[in-house]
């Protein structure tokens, strides 16, 4: 069994940190995948872009119940197990998927899928702490979770040339193929015995009482409000605005997704020496600058890109960065507090998709990248504020 002293001078198996990333490459692209076959789902299943938006909200309510909930549950068993346990229901419930024969039952299976999702990203971060030692562990949670960007470089923009050209439901055969492909990874390369010190009841609640740790929640749930404010309706905006066919919608999503994967690289490799606070905020700051572009420029694509490009810069940086910042403040709570911010983020997600619809149910479809802009200045002031209050 692995123990917090071990963690510090535990070395990683080979090629384990890049298992651990290929598997947040699977759970990214399946928790994104509606807002990038957006448009085939309205079309096949004729139900409205706020209904494909609804398969996300719904998804990120499981979540965000789910992370802290199941993270609490599974506390003392071998992270290996849990990560395996957690791609094999994705994988299970992709090929569900794949078969669902009405709007229903999709989202039927999405919201019993999804906790797969819920239990994989907080506890391969889990693991991370576990392998590396504190002075590598902040660039270690960035390179994991840089499997987020990958897919949305890659992944979802293929998932949308795919749902167009063969259909959605080859789309969602190939995720659950790319869940048990990564199932395997994770049982061939991770190394067993890898079990967290244990967190108490009394743990989860000190941590929801420390003011810094629900600070940076705070922070990490006004930025994905702000990103998913847009993000779920963004192909079906590109299709209305600037008349974007799929493969200019699957190209917005891939720039999206390169500039996340460039972002984010970046990041891992300057947050040693500027830290993760400032790294944070620029990621922040970066967002702020593609979606007030984007509420100025959507309705001419090339410049539309030029937004999606800044905003995308930032997305998975800042998210990684919050990660890191939270296991720094107080690596003991680790667990519970990467938990939370997973929870908060899938909140986020779920809040952020709500309003945008409201907004879209009003006639408002205008202002998302407005209202968007707005959440992330104000998570971007909070960001600051609790440096400078707490530095953390």
């Amino acid at each position: 069994m692995t123990t917090a002293a071990a963690a510090d001078v535990r070395a990683p198996a080979p090629f384990t940190l890049t298992i651990l990333m290929l598997g947040n490459i699977v759970i990214g692209a399946g928790v994104l995948a509606p807002a990038a076959m957006m448009n085939t789902l309205t079309a096949d299943l004729a139900v409205s872009p706020v209904q494909i938006g609804a398969l996300i909200g719904w998804g990120a309510v499981v979540l965000c119940v789910g992370a802290p909930t199941l993270a609490f549950l599974a506390g003392r068993l071998d992270r290996r197990s849990v990560l395996l346990a957690s791609l094999a229901l994705y994988a299970v419930g992709h090929a569900a998927s794949a078969f669902a024969t009405d709007y229903a039952q999709l989202l039927l299976i999405r919201v019993l899928m999804i906790v797969g999702a819920a239990v994989y990203t907080p506890q391969a971060a889990s693991a991370v702490t576990l392998m590396i030692g504190p002075e590598k562990r902040a660039g270690a949670v960035a390179f994991v979770f840089m499997g987020w960007s990958i897919a949305g470089a890659v992944v979802s923009p293929a998932m949308t040339i795919i749902a167009d050209s063969v259909g959605w439901r080859v789309a969602y055969a190939v995720l659950a193929a790319g869940a048990a492909l990564a199932a395997v990874g994770v049982a061939l390369r991770t190394p067993p015995g890898l079990v967290p010190p244990p967190v108490s009841f009394a743990d989860w609640r000190r941590t929801l009482a420390t003011p810094v740790i629900l600070s940076l929640l705070a922070v990490t749930l006004l930025q994905v409000i702000g990103q998913f404010t847009l993000f779920p309706y963004l192909a079906a905006e590109l299709r209305r605005l600037s008349g974007a066919d799929a493969q200019g919608v699957a190209a917005a999503l891939a720039l999206y997704g390169v500039a996340g994967l460039v972002g984010a690289a970046a990041g891992s490799r300057v947050v040693g020496r500027f830290g993760a606070p400032a790294v944070q905020a620029a990621s922040v700051g970066l967002m702020a600058v593609g979606l007030a572009g984007w509420a100025v420029t959507a309705h001419a694509y090339g410049l539309a890109l030029v937004a999606i490009f800044f905003w995308g810069l930032g997305f998975a940086a800042a998210v990684s960065m919050q990660q890191a910042r939270l296991i720094a403040v107080a690596p003991a709570l680790a667990s519970a507090s990467v938990a939370f911010n997973t929870s908060f983020l899938y909140l986020g997600q779920a809040i952020g998709a709500s309003v945008g619809a409201q907004l879209i149910k009003a006639g408002r479809d205008d202002t998302l990248g407005v209202v968007g802009c707005a959440f992330m200045l104000v998570a971007l002031a909070a960001s600051v504020l609790v440096h400078r209050r707490f530095k953390a």
